[in-house]
């Protein structure tokens, strides 16, 4: 029986709204998988963000399973957010497993793939610090500089309201170039073809982020200057090279762990918890951890921890009084007024009631559910003014899409989708049995 093949594409933050909105005149090979292979929508996780939308994806567990919440830790003893990587999930990723041992794999940009482990074929990392070790082999960036490839990892281009022009143009250089590597693997110039490969496209998510007001009402951008369409159009041209290596033994999957709509601002819970009384702020502006009863967690959790003793350096509620404080805080949340529209902020939910699984401490204490998306908790000030998230425009949706094309996927078939579902439909794209312990299921429905 001939060896199967799986290419995985993701088009990190893809609206669907957008792929229909501009069409297959701009957008064709979006159209072309959809027309010609199995589709639908996918549902991000509870809080639609990367990482933990990652995680379980390609490990086919939910994020009170695997453990990650966000690209930092929620809790740490000095309340300063800790920045994961790979070594915070509980499992591993699917090429790591046993059963894949003797498939050779690419994976290019995936969050997690941070310290890089060997792996069996070539892996170019998602670095969160700076490093001289992020690809496998070591040579890989000199072998493929020889290739004329240079990729770039993503939290070397980010925005700090520069020039449009050079932040667009480096967006979709270091998207390209993170293609032309990964076409360079399947090419054989590197070595050997490798039988799985994943690439993590991150364009329509930088872009969209930073200029979502250019594709609202009453925008004066002309379509061709559209920078998130830039983006698309970049993500259409590598799905359409990637469609045509489609054949009787290799399957594609596309995907994107998040969708994306607009922004209009970031409101501070931590200013509602102060105004309350349930967080004490020094003069310098910072928090009185000793006074302080309960605070923001980390962008990405959305949620407000407790300041447990023993958990916290200056824990001040004991821990038998916990559901109590909590409940407090709860009730603070659910009578804010969003002072953007004078209309309730956000639901706060206790973390069991969402998640459940053996990494449950993990998540923040309240998980807070906006009562307007286009309003979103600020998250940890600490992190939060580090990454500019005052300057953004748009932010992430649950909605996105998925589709695949091959003979792991039956034509016509539709289906709505989650994250935990990847990691089983790309084990059936290359033949290996789907473990018992993944959670979603495999979506192509050809065998």
């Amino acid at each position: 029986m001939a060896r199967r093949r799986a290419l995985v594409l993701i088009t990190e933050g893809a609206s669907p709204d957008l792929i229909d909105r501009w069409g297959p005149a701009l957008l064709p090979s979006f159209h072309r998988i959809r027309d010609q292979g199995a589709a639908g929508p996918m549902r991000a996780e509870v809080v639609p963000y990367e990482p933990p939308g990652l995680f379980s994806a390609f490990t086919g567990r939910n994020p009170a399973e695997h453990g990650c919440f966000s690209y930092w830790a929620v809790h740490t003893p000095d309340y300063r957010p800790l920045t994961l990587d790979g070594t915070a999930s509980r499992h591993p990723f699917l090429w790591q497993r046993e059963e894949f041992a003797d498939r050779t794999v690419a994976v290019v940009n995936v969050f997690g793939t941070h310290p890089v482990r060997p792996v069996n074929g070539y892996c170019i990392g998602y670095p969160m610090r700076g490093t001289v070790h992020a690809c496998h082999p070591r040579d890989l960036p000199i072998r493929l500089a020889h290739e004329g490839i240079r990729p770039v990892h993503d939290v070397t281009v980010w925005f700090t309201g520069g020039p449009k022009d050079t932040f667009v143009a480096d967006v979709l250089n270091a998207d390209r170039q993170r293609a032309e590597a990964t076409f360079a693997m399947l090419d054989g110039k590197l070595g050997d073809v490798p039988d799985l490969a994943v690439l993590n496209l991150t364009a329509i998510d930088r872009l969209s982020h930073v200029y979502w007001q250019e594709l609202e009402a009453g925008s004066t951008v002309a379509e061709a200057d559209l920078a998130v369409l830039k983006a698309y159009r970049l993500a259409d041209e590598v799905l359409g090279r990637l469609l045509d290596r489609v054949d009787e033994t290799t399957s594609l999957l596309t995907f994107s762990e998040i969708g994306f709509g607009p922004l209009r601002a970031y409101c501070s819970v931590n200013d509602v918890l102060a105004a309350a009384g349930l967080l004490s702020l020094r003069p310098d502006g910072g928090p009185d951890w000793e006074h302080t009863t309960a605070f923001e967690s980390v962008q990405g959790s959305q949620g407000v921890n407790v300041n447990l003793a023993g958990r916290y350096k200056h824990g001040r509620v004991d821990p038998a009084d916990r559901v109590r404080a909590r409940e407090d805080v709860q009730a603070v949340i659910r009578a804010a007024v969003n002072p953007h529209t004078g209309l309730p902020l956000a639901d706060a939910v206790p973390r069991e009631e969402v998640y459940d699984g053996p990494a449950l401490d993990n998540a923040p204490d309240l998980v807070l559910v906006p009562a307007d998306r286009r309003y979103l908790p600020l998250g940890d000030p600490f992190w939060s003014g580090r990454t500019n998230r005052r300057l953004q425009s748009g932010w992430h949706r649950h909605e996105s899409v998925w589709a695949g094309a091959g003979p792991a996927f039956a034509p016509g078939s539709t289906r709505a989708a989650r994250t935990v579902d990847v990691a089983p439909t790309i084990a059936d794209m290359l033949g290996v049995g789907v473990a018992a312990e993944f959670e979603g299921t495999v979506l192509g429905g050809a065998r």
